[in-house]
């Protein structure tokens, strides 16, 4: 099976991109994959395309499209793998994939093609009536790239895709949650063409105990959907119950609210800020961690910085948000709480701590467990691959 990877990356790195990066690897010997990637930075440099380019391209960006008919051309893939193609991508890619007569597998890493932003957040709260056809909330808040405008034009120009055939280029849907699947089909996609596949994880080392257990730690972008203001407004609560007593909290990453995280880590002695972490330091993190926290305020479709919590047998603290519920049992594998509610993740890491490390430790362990029971990466290997046949074998019986 040959596949080509197609991918648009985002300003700041996220878990859809690492997963982007995994899937070749993951696959091994069951598929050759290549790749075709556009990088959202192109539109911001000093080279960057007019905004009333941008503003057409966004919709079909007549290079983008070159650039997969050449792909296609020389690489000759039997099926395309569609991730994010937003903006420099663009969605026409989808048109252009119909032209060339291939399958399409598209994963649902966010909500999109339904809502601009990706994420159904205005920037205050979570709006799900873009999935129901009307994304004005979103426009009106300016919930993508913070322009009322750029939310407008993508706005329509997802509504004229879908209503050119853009759900119908799509052969199968890879839904990461049941979460998602249930989303997608009450937004309209038939239940038929869309599956659950979660995504898989190596687990590289045993599962330790480490007695270096320093610190409750975040790992992701600073952004106000991922529940940062909440976390922070959380520690402030333990700190001021706590007092010396108050457990440290490692904040790992990057985004526009980096400079909200660096006053705040100046002003209690708790909270360190240390920025993008990745590799050795990343793991080393982890491993010397009594908790991961999760406290996304937005629907988060999967998370897995659960998974890198439990592949170090560390418990998660995680917001009941999307697909978290999936993975995060509360009181067996982690604790959950009200994603809104800053004084109930107060009172959970406070529980956690006078519980002390054996109940950390054992939550660590039906974490590494539930992990080893539900993504083992042969299991979704065959999933995947068998999922790809079947586009491909749809594919040509519709020719007939």
């Amino acid at each position: 099976m040959k596949i080509l990877q197609v991918f648009n990356r985002y300003q700041f790195r996220g878990g859809e991109e690492a997963w982007v990066d995994a899937i070749p690897n993951l696959l091994g010997d069951s598929a050759t994959v290549e790749e075709l990637r556009f990088h959202s930075s192109d539109w911001t440099g000093s080279n960057k395309p007019s905004l009333l380019q941008q503003a057409r391209w966004i919709g079909d960006n007549p290079e983008s499209r070159v650039a997969l008919r050449k792909k296609v051309r020389d690489c000759k893939p039997e099926l395309l793998l569609f991730h994010n193609v937003i903006p420099v991508g663009s969605l026409g890619l989808y048109e252009e994939a119909k032209a060339l007569r291939l399958p399409v597998l598209q994963y649902t890493h966010n909500f999109r093609p339904f809502s601009p932003s990706g994420t159904l957040w205005n920037g205050k709260t979570v709006q799900t009536d873009a999935m129901h056809g009307n994304p004005w909330p979103e426009i009106l808040s300016g919930a993508w790239q913070n322009s009322r405008i750029k939310t407008g034009i993508l706005a329509l120009h997802l509504k004229r895709a879908i209503k050119r055939g853009l759900i119908n280029c799509v052969d199968h849907w890879l839904a990461i949650s049941d979460f998602m699947r249930e989303q997608f089909i009450m937004a309209g996609i038939s239940q038929e063409k869309i599956t659950t596949l979660r995504h898989c994880h190596q687990i590289t080392h045993c599962l330790s105990a480490s007695d270096k257990q320093d610190h409750y730690l975040y790992l992701g972008r600073l952004v106000p959907e991922k529940g940062v203001q909440i976390l922070l407004d959380a520690w402030k609560i333990i700190h001021k119950q706590l007092g010396a007593n108050c457990p440290k909290l490692i904040i790992a990453g990057d985004g526009p609210m980096d400079t909200l995280v660096r006053e705040t880590a100046g002003k209690i002695s708790s909270v360190e800020y240390i920025g993008f972490v990745s590799g050795e330091q990343k793991e080393t993190l982890i491993d010397h961690s009594r908790a991961i926290i999760v406290p996304s305020v937005w629907l988060e479709p999967l998370g897995l910085t659960v998974y890198d919590a439990y592949s170090h047998g560390r418990p998660v603290v995680a917001a009941r948000s999307g697909g978290l519920q999936e993975t995060v049992i509360h009181e067996e594998t982690g604790w959950s709480y009200d994603p809104h509610r800053p004084q109930e993740l107060a009172d959970n890491i406070i529980s956690i701590e006078k519980a002390g490390a054996a109940k950390r430790n054992m939550a660590g362990k039906k974490g590494f467990e539930w992990l080893r029971n539900n993504a083992d990466i042969a299991t979704w290997r065959k999933q995947f691959i068998s999922l790809c046949h079947e586009a491909v074998e749809h594919r040509k019986k519709s020719k007939t």
